[in-house]
């Protein structure tokens, strides 16, 4: 029997307490964040600064051809070694036309070259899936061979003439169906020239786009362009013409462009007497660069003792006359030029062999198998830029796809070696061995109009790049 609590006293009762959930998560939730802070800085930043780009399967390729000097000029495709091949599909305007269209699609097989037919205009080659990865194309001309290359966003073209003896048209061609936009900016002796008609080119959709340079923005000083694609996609190439303005011979050549300024650039081709060669030097960035040109034989690369070091202004364009340097005794066989500065220059050397214009630019370094497809006639090879000592395997192809030559050539650092191509050779495939390489075909042209072509060797479309994107 429960006894009754007495009168006069408090009476205790026992109750159940309830823990509010909102007080212990009030309580719990700030040491738990505490806590997993503490473990993820404790632990390596996986993405210390920017990365670099990843790779994948290249799905999608477009090379462009630029129209040819002359109305027969044609357009051959090969393929790059090591590649499947398969069906490309192809467009074509005709010479000097503003529009391209698409004509019948082609295949090109491994080890095999396909010749477009009426192709004396701009040409673009197009491949998806299997068939996009190493299309490679060429045109058949003698003395100006123009490059047939892929789309480019930011390059450099040094050494640029806008007068009437040393004039200079950009063709622009946008392989796609949306328009495409780019900008030329100038630079001049005397720093940035302001010519607001080069700024917002439009390029419409398939189109082709001339910018005579004489017309838009004269000028009777030699200036780099500085090219950028606003938007879209675009090839440039830029046709340069020399004109005496007498009774001197008028000459064609294709001004290759500069990627992009660096402290070491290798010009490979040279001829063997040039005549009047002038360097060109871009420096774009804020501070005074010292440049100093070495010459490159197959013993050797030196400095000759008619050298010195030039300094190129911010912001500016130099030209350089190396007509000492390269020549006598000590200049002969020298295949290329080393042009090494103290920052960033972007370089073109513009020189005459008999006569005809000679244009050279700084030859892109190779890592994977890549091929070239050159005229035919007499031809060389000239190989250079290896950072150690290692072979080169050089194959060369006729027109049906038959082996010509198999050559292995041994490459090594501060020297360059040419090598004679067969004359049948429509294509050339090189694959460096153990060491990067930069190379340059030659193509010298004989009877009335006697010169020198040169076409650089390009590395090939193999592997997209994606660019590594992360949070800030």
């Amino acid at each position: 029997m429960t006894e009754a609590p007495r009168p006069g006293r408090r009476a205790t009762l026992s109750r159940e307490r309830r823990i509010d959930v909102l007080v212990l998560l009030a309580i719990l939730l700030p040491a738990i964040v505490a806590v997993s802070v503490a473990v993820i800085g404790a632990e390596d930043d996986s993405l210390p600064g920017p990365q670099p780009p990843t790779t994948a399967t290249l799905t999608s390729a477009t090379v462009i051809c630029p129209g040819g000097t002359s109305g027969r000029s044609g357009v051959r495709v090969s393929r790059a070694p090591e590649v499947r091949g398969g069906e490309l599909a192809v467009a074509t305007a005709p010479a000097r036309g503003s529009v391209t269209k698409a004509t019948a699609p082609v295949t090109v097989a491994p080890r095999t070259s396909v010749v477009l037919p009426a192709s004396a205009g701009a040409v673009v080659v197009e491949g998806r899936g299997d068939a996009a990865p190493g299309i490679v194309a060429g045109r058949d001309d003698r003395l100006a061979v123009p490059e047939c290359r892929a789309p480019s966003y930011d390059e450099w073209l040094v050494g640029i003439g806008a007068s009437a003896r040393h004039a200079t048209t950009v063709e622009l061609v946008n392989p796609d169906d949306g328009d495409a936009v780019v900008d030329l900016a100038l630079i001049g002796e005397d720093g940035p020239v302001e010519e607001p008609a080069l700024r917002g080119i439009e390029v419409p959709a398939h189109g082709v786009r001339l910018v005579d340079l004489a017309k838009e923005a004269p000028r009777a000083e030699v200036t780099s362009a500085h090219l950028t694609v606003v938007r879209g996609r675009v090839t440039a190439t830029a046709r340069t013409t020399w004109d005496p303005l007498g009774r001197g011979r008028v000459t064609t050549d294709f001004l290759p462009a500069d990627p992009e300024p660096a402290t070491s650039s290798l010009l490979l081709g040279l001829p063997d007497r040039p005549v009047a060669p002038t360097l060109h030097l871009a420096n774009p960035g804020d501070d005074e660069v010292r440049v100093t040109t070495r010459l490159v034989t197959e013993q050797a690369v030196f400095t000759p003792t008619q050298g010195r070091q030039v300094a190129v202004p911010p912001h500016s364009t130099l030209s350089v006359d190396l007509s000492k340097v390269l020549s006598g005794d000590a200049a002969k066989g020298t295949l290329g030029l080393l042009v090494e500065a103290t920052g960033p220059v972007a370089s073109s050397l513009m020189t005459f062999d008999r006569d005809d214009l000679v244009l050279l630019a700084p030859a892109p370094e190779v890592r994977d198998p890549a091929a070239l497809v050159v005229p035919t006639g007499d031809k060389t090879l000239v190989l250079g830029g290896a950072e150690r000592a290692g072979v080169v395997h050089v194959t060369s192809y006729d027109a049906s796809g038959k082996v010509l030559a198999d050559d292995p050539v041994e490459v090594g650092a501060d020297r360059a070696v040419p090598l004679t191509l067969p004359a049948r050779a429509v294509a050339v495939a090189v694959e460096a061995r153990n060491t990067p390489i930069r190379a340059v075909v030659t193509v010298p042209a004989s009877g009335r109009q006697p010169g020198l072509a040169t076409l650089r060797l390009l590395p090939a479309e193999l592997r997209a790049r994606i660019p590594a994107v992360a949070p800030q």
